[in-house]
């Protein structure tokens, strides 16, 4: 019995799907009228609100405690945890293939592997009826050559081995109240279109996208330097493990000196997932290594800053010392956390949440996030890139 069988057990079955329900799935496969399906369904994938996803949906119980902890379900049926949740989420991985267009597989090769991201930073302002927090959002799009050329760990590390052409595309989309008690705090601030916080300048003003093109021999290829050594990452969750505190600087995400190995593994798991094209067996032990974290805690079904349901699991660990110079405290300890849809394994967020302490935003704030827009192989490159010198 596979872990996602083993979770939808943990709950009631959800009831087949009533006739008007099965009406509305129709007319949203047909492109009949847009109403909204009933909350509360999982619908996989590829599959869109079809009539298959209305009949195999997956309900899950929102639960705020750790491991094998907390009240029960439905019927007196235990929550899931975090472990069973990742240990889902690994086998429907397992099972999910990659993207179509890898190069050095079936059919055509793509050049480049497209990921678009958007970015959220929360700060803390003072008003004239009191404090209260803004988001500064961004969003980033990246064509990373899967053409590079190979080279070894010394020439990588060297920035030798020749040149590739790198794509990056970059636009601001403005500051704003974060939250419903951010918007009444800001209408009685009264509704300022610019901040100053944390020694800069913050305003609601959105930015063209602005895109570059570099030629490079060592930014622009794969985190771990090359394609190649990208399908050569291990596919068993300890040698993954093992691979990756090992190689602290790997993922283009070099590890800070604050974070504990649980935090580490979960925050490089969440970019490697999107910014590189891993095979479905690591992006399987990648979800199982997490499972086997001692503390990582389920927090349970939520929303990703897109609106999208999934499930989060966090870990809590040191947070990054303070800054000299600082304005304001800054985090004693702090929360990663990733989002995703164990039904598929795809990864929808990450988090940075605040546990209190030194840190100026309440507990249980998100301070930080990034949400995957989009990511895949294409051949397309942007136009009207302007060159960045060598």
């Amino acid at each position: 019995m596979d872990e996602l069988q083993s979770v939808r057990e943990l709950f009631d079955e959800p009831a087949p799907p009533s006739a008007r329900v099965v009406a509305r799935a129709r007319q949203r496969a047909t492109g009949g009228s847009r109403r909204r399906l009933p909350r509360g369904r999982w619908a996989f994938s590829g599959l869109g609100l079809g009539l298959a996803a209305a009949a195999t949906a997956v309900t899950l119980v929102v639960v705020d405690q750790g491991e094998g902890s907390g009240p029960s379900g439905p019927s007196g049926k235990a929550p899931a945890s975090a472990r069973q949740v990742l240990l889902a989420a690994a086998d429907s991985s397992a099972r999910t293939p990659g993207p179509a267009g890898a190069p050095g597989t079936s059919g055509k090769q793509s050049a480049f592997w497209l990921t678009q991201v958007k970015y959220g930073n929360r700060v803390q302002v003072t008003g004239k009826a009191g404090p209260y927090v803004v988001e500064e959002l961004s969003e980033i799009r990246d064509w990373t050559n899967a053409r590079s050329p190979r080279r070894t760990d010394a020439q990588t590390k060297a920035g030798r081995g020749g040149t590739t052409t790198h794509y990056s595309a970059d636009r601001r989309l403005g500051a704003r109240p974060a939250e419903a008690k951010d918007v009444e705090a800001w209408k009685r601030d009264g509704s300022p279109s610019r901040w100053r916080a944390d020694k800069r300048d913050l305003d609601t003003r959105t930015t063209p996208w602005q895109t570059h093109q570099e030629e490079t021999a060592f930014n622009a290829a794969f985190p771990d330097g090359s394609l190649e050594q990208v399908r050569k990452l291990p596919a068993d969750p300890e040698g993954l493990r093992r691979y990756l505190l090992a190689h602290p600087d790997a993922n283009m995400r070099n590890r800070q000196d604050w974070e504990s190995d649980s935090q580490y593994l979960l925050n490089t798991v969440g970019r490697m997932l999107v910014v590189e094209p891993v095979s479905a067996q690591v992006r399987a032990a990648a979800y199982r290594m997490l499972a086997a974290l001692p503390d990582a805690r389920m927090v349970g079904q939520v929303k990703d800053p897109l609106g999208r349901p999934g499930v989060e699991v966090t870990v809590e660990g040191p947070g990054p010392k303070p800054r000299s110079g600082a304005l304001g405290p800054t985090p004693g300890r702090m929360e990663s956390g990733i989002v995703f849809d164990p039904s598929t394994g795809r990864l929808l967020a990450t988090l940075d949440i605040s546990t209190g302490g030194r840190a100026p935003l309440p507990k249980g704030t998100v301070m930080s996030w990034s949400a995957i827009v989009q990511t895949g192989w294409t051949d397309k490159a942007p136009t009207g890139a302007t060159k960045l010198p060598g």
